[in-house]
């Protein structure tokens, strides 16, 4: 499925743009101008996407969700519109970008990261949601199992972001740290998820026989200071949990490298920006799993018949890897 789903992605990009490019050198009939004219005048369904942070890549959200709608047959501009907003990091203007969407009366609300469904679950009550992206839809409150959930709501989640226990992320920290003894751990205290995934790592560290320390971060503002707290604790190695950490992720990669501290993460995008591996699930194949999702609402069916979906495939990227060379684990 991720094979295909890559490929999938190559190939609507190329469809995309050969439409774009048709679209310029060819002109219907005068006859059937009028027609033409009524057909693009008419307002589009509007599909709203909403992020909570910015530290995943266009991969994983439009470029992926884009493909699952070109293979239900609805291409942008001509079926639909879509926009894109983000609090990047700063979380407290989420209920801002949700009542946006809902003023600007979306057909569908795209939630991207836990946190931005748990602000639509308490202020969305009839629009359709689909969320992606998303560690644990339940504790948001959208349902209590993939079939049973709110009548507005279905999307694609991945518990742990591919790692429930954090045992995996462990490992991989000591395969590729086998002297590490020490993990220090950046969280984001107001997300809940972020809280669990960090105790969570805690605990896994304990069983490999490896102590764990954790510093907050409130804000992206504070990734100096606390990224340098950390390294004052004497951390053989960095894991990442929280849209506010993730946000600050430039000053905590800057004080690691003049620490020589490696830092780990759970997006790939983040390992192209200075971090040493990642362990992620497979969103890119979500993300077209969501576009289907999406276009089955669009074409009039209910979000209460279409179960979760669950990404089960994850995948390891390291330092040094190219674009698409990322392994499956």
């Amino acid at each position: 499925m991720t094979g295909h789903g890559a490929s999938r992605l190559f190939i609507a990009s190329a469809i995309a743009a050969g439409l774009l490019s048709a679209s310029g050198c060819s002109k219907s009939p005068d006859a059937k101008k009028p027609a033409a004219s009524a057909a693009a005048a008419a307002p589009k369904p509007l599909i709203a996407m909403i992020r909570a942070a910015d530290w995943m890549g266009s991969e994983w959200s439009e470029d992926a969700i884009k493909v699952g709608l070109q293979e239900a047959d609805l291409e942008e501009g001509r079926d639909y519109e879509l926009k894109m907003t983000s609090a990047q990091g700063d979380l407290a203007t989420l209920p801002n970008l949700i009542d946006a969407a809902i003023d600007a009366k979306a057909k569908v609300i795209v939630t991207l990261q836990d946190a931005t469904l748990q602000v639509a679950v308490q202020r969305v009550k009839d629009t359709p949601i689909v969320f992606h992206v998303l560690s644990d839809p339940f504790a948001a409150g959208a349902g209590t199992s993939d079939s049973n959930h709110l009548p507005n709501v279905t999307g694609v989640y991945s518990p742990g972001f591919g790692d429930p226990e954090q045992t995996r992320r462990v490992e991989l920290i000591k395969k590729i740290v086998p002297k590490a003894r020490r993990i220090g751990i950046l969280f984001s205290p107001g997300e809940l998820l972020s809280v669990s995934l960090k105790d969570k790592m805690i605990a896994a560290a304990k069983k490999a026989g490896m102590d764990a320390v954790a510093m907050p971060i409130n804000s992206p503002s504070e990734g100096t200071e606390a990224t340098t707290a950390l390294v004052g604790k004497k951390v053989d190695a960095i894991e990442i949990y929280g849209n506010a950490a993730h946000a600050a992720f430039e000053s905590v990669i800057q004080v690691a490298k003049a620490s020589k501290v490696p830092v780990f993460s759970p997006s790939p995008f983040e390992v192209v920006k200075g971090a040493t591996a990642a362990f992620y699930p497979d969103f890119q194949e979500g993300g077209v799993v969501a576009g289907h999702m999406i276009a089955r609402i669009l074409k009039g069916e209910s979000p209460a018949g279409i179960p979760f979906y669950r990404v089960v495939t994850t995948k390891v990227k390291m330092a040094g890897d190219t674009a698409g060379t990322a392994k499956p684990h």
